[in-house]
């Protein structure tokens, strides 16, 4: 028989004793957070952040957020056919990208913090997640293990411009909101889509309804819900490209089709609008880069938080990272670190996009439950404001897959 080392015994009886606590702990909290216990994503841990560190997201969120709108109006102005064969638009969403004014209500900007600076990887710009995590969670946990939530004020900030929002996108539609039928959309069988859509409608001051995606139904009028009651608004968590390619099961006609005119005609409001869809797509961040810092700067405004990005590899030399346009969850996401030194998290439904091209920096380190991971900041954007920040943890890739650990000083 082979002996296992009394060290190991002790190691392994921590982490299962560990498990069992956050267990124990999350699961009083399931009704609001139920996707905590996948893949043991949820840490029973404190990472401390300096308050200085908190506040430097927050600046940097801030500004490139402004250079990513102001880089979103000039990618409105090119010609279809730049947008399309150049960067990646689908062409049935140009005339709603061009013709729609709203500001995106929430946007969540990931960075790397690194010894010089602090970089944007992404910005999930139009159907961002990590809400619950961030606004409501953190504060819970780091409070628990006594220590000062960094967000403290950001539920109540977050319930303010949400409830603004709604009235803006009922002005938008010529209604008053208490007269709009407010759906909040998520697929059925997403526990952490239809988690973070029915925490932000526990925020909504107007009355309002879950409708599960593939419940809603349209004509060439209006949108409805699953009560058969006309749509006026919609907060959803559905990217817009899986609207332009969805189709009815039964008839095989495009629902976009239908809904985009609908949109245009102002008969329904999105939250966000599609005018999000222009600042989601990770080929801004290359058209910025082409764009360089001077035409920036004439406007105040500074790129020092952008890294490199390119519509194509051999404008770039490793290490860098190849990510689809439209990707989502560091899906089909690669390292090129050298010719034989690729990391790739895989997935077939992201590979028909095109990809953009962005120099590499190493996430810094932290630890927690005994091993070690790569830690991703975030920051949201409500209504351009820079409230929430909160921590993921992962290994080469921050994806799907990765933990999100509460963040506390």
């Amino acid at each position: 028989m082979v002996q296992v080392p009394n060290k190991l015994i002790q190691i392994l009886t921590m982490l299962s004793n560990v498990i069992d606590t956050r267990r124990q702990f999350y699961e009083q909290y399931k009704d609001i957070f139920c996707w905590y216990d996948v893949d043991n994503y949820a840490c029973y841990d404190v990472l401390e952040v300096a308050p200085s560190t908190i506040e430097r997201v927050r600046r940097a969120a801030a500004s490139v957020w402004q250079v990513l709108t102001k880089a979103g109006e000039v990618m409105k102005r090119f010609d279809d056919q730049t947008l399309v064969e150049e960067f990646d638009y689908p062409e049935e969403t140009l005339r709603l990208i061009r013709s729609n004014t709203q500001a995106p209500f929430i946007a969540r900007c990931d960075f790397a913090l690194t010894d010089d600076d602090i970089y944007l990887l992404e910005c999930n710009a139009e159907v961002a997640t990590f809400v619950v995590e961030t606004f409501k969670m953190n504060g819970i946990v780091v409070n628990h293990f006594g220590k000062a939530d960094p967000n403290i004020n950001a539920e109540s900030v977050l319930k303010r411009e949400l409830n603004k929002y709604i009235e803006e996108s009922a002005r938008y539609l010529d209604k008053a909101p208490d007269e709009c039928n407010i759906v909040f959309a998520a697929l059925s069988k997403a526990p952490e889509d239809i988690g973070t859509v029915e925490y932000l409608r526990s925020l909504c001051k107007y009355s309002s309804r879950f409708c599960a995606v593939e419940n809603l139904e349209m004509d060439e009028d209006y949108c409805y819900d699953d009560t058969g009651e006309i749509v006026d608004v919609i907060y959803r968590i559905y990217p817009t490209e899986w609207m332009v390619s969805d189709e009815d099961p039964k008839l095989g006609v495009g629902l976009w089709n239908y809904f985009e005119p609908l949109i245009y005609a102002r008969k329904v409001a999105l939250i966000n609008p599609v005018s999000s869809f222009v600042l989601q797509n990770k080929a801004l961040m290359a058209l910025i880069t082409e764009l360089g810092s001077d035409f920036f700067s004439t406007d105040g405004l500074d790129c020092r938080n952008f890294l490199p990005t390119f519509m194509a590899p051999d404008q770039i030399k490793p290490p860098y990272v190849a990510k689809p346009t439209w990707g989502r969850e560091g899906r089909e996401v690669q390292i090129i670190k050298g010719a034989d030194e690729v990391i790739t998290n895989p997935d077939p439904e992201y590979t028909h996009y095109a990809k953009v091209y962005q120099q590499y920096v190493d996430l810094p380190c932290a630890f927690t439950e005994g091993e070690e991971y790569k830690l991703q900041l975030s920051c949201f954007l409500i209504n351009g404001i820079p409230e929430g920040v909160a921590a993921r943890i992962g290994k080469d890739v921050i994806s799907n897959n990765s933990k999100f650990i509460p963040i506390g000083y």
